[in-house]
């Protein structure tokens, strides 16, 4: 590595936290002082912007853990995984996964959960359009299960927790009052009695959606999404599926961007 190549290494390092004083000699062009008050500068506004970029994306975890903690995990996150692109919405996949192994929030184990789920529902929110066309829904009544595919629209996900992740989700999403207490009692209540839920996250409209799934529905999004055949699809769900009440749901909702017959097995 050149010299060069060696210095700019240092200065990017120094800004993503690995400290600014600790620069090694001929890192800095000019005088230190001035030219290290000006990293020091871009470093604080770079971290303060991925901050505010945190808290919009992750709103669940920013009212769980409250502004000062959450200035302090954005800190944190920004130190380990700084921004590698200019676009700040894109920035926080690994939050959850960083969440997960931090032992400082080991008390709040559904965290990271919930950390996905804002993730999730961001990136439905942040989804490209997807250009209008046939869905061909009447392949359903007259082609094999065998060799039809069910696309769901861009930005859909299927999340599996043992937290009640979904209720978390709707209880801070309430406004004030009767009705976000009433869902705070029954996240309470959930938790208490250790049941988890499944999360289908889409984008209806403008707005990203979430709720909670039976297992069965869970199952059959699941491979859906994975791009299996109808068939497979069904077979996973299990014989007590309600695909009929899937479907509904998925029309009513706009959830399906086309039905597609499989290549290769066209009629």
């Amino acid at each position: 590595m050149s010299a060069e190549a060696r210095r700019q290494q240092a200065l990017l390092a120094a800004l993503q936290g690995g400290g600014l004083a600790a620069l090694p000699p001929g890192a800095l062009r000019g005088p230190r002082a001035g030219v290290l008050r000006g990293l020091q500068v871009y470093q604080a506004n770079a971290g303060a912007a991925a901050q505010g970029a945190l808290a919009a994306a992750f709103p669940t975890v920013a009212a769980l853990v409250g502004d000062a903690a959450m200035a302090g995990l954005a800190r944190a996150y920004w130190r380990a995984h700084p921004p590698q692109a200019g676009d700040l919405g894109a920035y926080g996949a690994q939050l959850p996964a960083f969440i997960a192994g931090s032992p400082t929030l080991a008390d709040e184990p559904y965290l990271a959960d919930s950390a996905a789920l804002d993730w999730a529902l961001h990136q439905a929110a942040r989804a490209a359009d997807e250009p209008p066309g046939a869905q061909q829904l009447e392949r359903l009544g007259d082609t094999e299960p065998a060799v039809l595919r069910l696309q769901l629209r861009a930005g859909t996900a299927l999340l599996r927790s043992r937290w009640p992740i979904v209720s978390i989700w709707q209880a801070h999403q309430a406004p004030a009052g009767a009705q976000q207490a009433g869902g705070f009692a029954a996240v309470r209540e959930a938790l208490r009695a250790g049941r988890g839920e499944d999360a289908c996250v889409w984008r209806e409209g403008w707005h990203a959606r979430a709720a909670a799934v039976a297992p069965a529905d869970a199952l059959f999004t699941q491979a859906l999404l994975d791009g299996r055949p109808l068939d497979a699809a069904l077979d996973a769900a299990g014989s007590g599926f309600d695909f009929a009440g899937w479907l509904g749901e998925a029309l009513r909702r706009d959830r399906i961007a086309a039905v597609v017959v499989v290549e290769g097995d066209k009629p």
